[in-house]
């Protein structure tokens, strides 16, 4: 067959071409997306986004903040493809049509934990009791600022709650959310702090003294969105459906979260 190499020359530029649009189309359908996280999640999260990056090909750009400051984001319409927040901060940005209909996925919970610098004393808060001797025999407390902290916004009434509240008042050392308490407590600023168990799980630099009694813990819920503004939707959905898998779960687990 005289055209038989005209024919393979052909059917290889053919196939080259196909190829390369087939490749082209997947670069176009990835995303750059604009991740607003909890500081709770960020051990979890650090160490699961590379592996979805790998399997999607989306690039994402992490920022950790506090509940509070992710939802004064989404607010303002900052840039943002999806936000970690509350239940209720979800509800209350909806409300406002700052959000995208239909996208509210429980990622998990978290209780509160109470800690101290390595190698410090460790006070006993295993019950109602014990806890509120420790934070009255604590010279300082570090806590989370309660107009941003749902960590704050919690343990400070708890303590008028508890009627400690003004005897440990000129003890606090206010911070901005969880990593802040804990450098607080590491520099010695302050002996004892709060925070939510996942970030007491990850720190290198405190022990944790254990949660809060089971009859005054408070659970933390972490509800994923999608901001109106978004501008990779699907890309953001697709990142939701990952952080809530099996492989995703197991992990969160191992850093102290729980099922929501």
């Amino acid at each position: 067959m005289k055209n038989l190499p005209n024919i393979l020359n052909i059917m290889k530029i053919a196939v080259f071409t196909s190829l390369t649009f087939v490749a082209t189309g997947n670069h176009a359908r990835a995303a750059d997306i604009t991740f607003l996280c909890a500081n709770a999640l960020q051990s979890a999260v650090q160490e699961l986004i590379p592996e979805f990056q790998k399997a999607s090909g989306h690039n994402v750009k992490v920022t950790y903040a506090t509940l509070g400051i992710n939802t004064e984001r989404v607010r303002k319409g900052e840039e943002a493809d999806l936000a970690i927040i509350s239940p209720q901060q979800w509800e209350s940005l909806q409300k406002e049509g700052k959000l995208a209909p239909g996208t509210r996925v429980v990622i998990g919970k978290v209780g509160l934990g109470v800690f101290v610098k390595k190698g410090a004393a460790r006070p006993d808060i295993g019950s109602v009791d014990a806890f509120k001797r420790a934070l009255l025999n604590a010279p300082s407390i570090a806590v989370g600022d309660p107009s941003h902290s749902p960590v704050g916004g919690y343990v400070i009434p708890l303590l008028d709650r508890l009627g400690i509240g003004g005897e440990v008042k000129s003890k606090l050392r206010l911070t901005g959310g969880g990593p802040a308490a804990i450098q607080t407590v590491v520099k010695g600023d302050a002996e004892i702090g709060f925070t939510q168990m996942t970030e007491i799980i990850a720190s290198p630099d405190v022990v944790g003294l254990g949660t809060l009694p089971a009859d005054i813990q408070n659970f933390t819920t972490f509800t994923a969105a999608i901001p109106a503004s978004a501008k990779q939707a699907a890309a953001a959905k697709a990142l939701i459906d990952f952080l809530t898998s099996p492989r995703a779960i197991s992990v969160f687990k191992s850093k102290g979260l729980e099922a929501g």
